[in-house]
């Protein structure tokens, strides 16, 4: 399946304003002005495409880099900051922090735990299949907390009920400071849905074309009511597991031959070459999103902080009586 113009061009505006958000909260991090702790995606941003194909009413789950999955999805960049920064004008009014949630999105933030989510996703496919409105949901997951028991637990039932959700492995190679091949004893994790009954494939994680026509593949799949699948995407991600830590586990030389596949500028070459993009439109583009991310940061620096007596609100849902 290709992809037509209008959507290959969404995504890759949408790759560079991530990545610009990204490196705008690295430097907030590493300043000390940000609350929560700041986990790069930097290098992942092929996950938008996969994002790109939702609609407003689908469901998705998203890892600790969720970035990607939060501006795909329509999320404004003024309450991600924000809620960053703690501040009452965010996403969830400050008291969230990195657990992002936006359920008018089909976006109910992360889980406590990591693996936690699988369970969760489930939760939300089974929803959309009683309401039978050709819903979808999907849900991210890193290759280190895939070896959760929950993963499991949620994949057989969800295949067993035929749930309308696609899993994505985001795999980057570690579990924080782990490799991969200190938790898998496998090479590819997309081979254990033939445990579960439902496809799996795995691709360059790091090539937005294929990773978005695999995405389409299975999400039409699964809103057709033939189930689940699972799609690993093989990538890496540039930076620590969080800002502020080691990454002298990772070889330098390692580093530097995937910053040579860096998703954005293969996506950019190959939009160029099919006479979609020119210089131009690339500069607009990168100047769009800087200005949208300092518009977002002067926003979150002049927002006010909750209350004290907003602590208390919020705690319960509204009645559906």
């Amino acid at each position: 399946m290709a992809l037509h113009e209008e959507l290959s061009i969404r995504i890759y505006r949408d790759m560079v304003r991530t990545r610009t958000l990204d490196e705008q909260m690295i430097k907030n991090a590493r300043g000390g002005i940000m609350r929560p702790p700041w986990h790069s995606g930097l290098g992942e941003e092929a996950v938008i495409g996969p994002v790109a194909l939702l609609n407003r009413d689908d469901y998705v789950t998203y890892t600790h880099r969720g970035a990607y999955v939060w501006i795909a999805k329509g999320m404004d960049m003024k309450e991600i900051v924000a809620e960053f920064y703690g501040k009452a004008t965010g996403c969830s009014k400050g008291k969230g922090g990195t657990h992002i949630s936006k359920p008018s999105l089909g976006i109910f933030g992360r889980a406590g735990s990591q693996g936690g989510h699988f369970v969760l996703a489930v939760g939300m496919a089974l929803a959309a299949k009683f309401k039978g409105k050709g819903q979808a949901v999907l849900s991210f997951f890193g290759d280190g907390c895939g070896t959760r028991g929950t993963l499991h637990e949620a994949m057989n039932y969800a295949s067993i009920h035929k749930l309308p959700l696609l899993w994505v492995c985001e795999n980057n190679g570690f579990s924080v400071s782990v490799s991969i091949d200190k938790c898998w004893a496998i090479e590819d994790i997309a081979k254990i849905a033939d445990n579960y009954a439902m496809p799996g494939k795995t691709v360059d994680g790091n090539d937005v074309v294929v990773l978005t026509e695999a995405a389409q593949e299975f999400l039409s799949r699964a809103r057709k009511g033939e189930g689940p699948s699972l799609l690993e995407m093989k990538t890496y991600r540039w930076r620590a597991h969080v800002e502020g830590t080691t990454t002298r586990y990772m070889p330098k030389e390692e580093i530097e031959e995937w910053r040579k596949k860096d998703p954005i500028l293969r996506f950019e070459q190959v939009l160029i070459n099919q006479g979609l993009l020119k210089e131009k439109d690339i500069l607009k583009i990168k100047g769009d999103a800087e200005a949208e991310v300092q518009e977002a940061q002067k926003f979150a620096e002049s927002s006010p902080d909750p209350s004290p007596g907003d602590g208390l609100l919020d705690l319960y849902s509204p009645s559906l009586t």
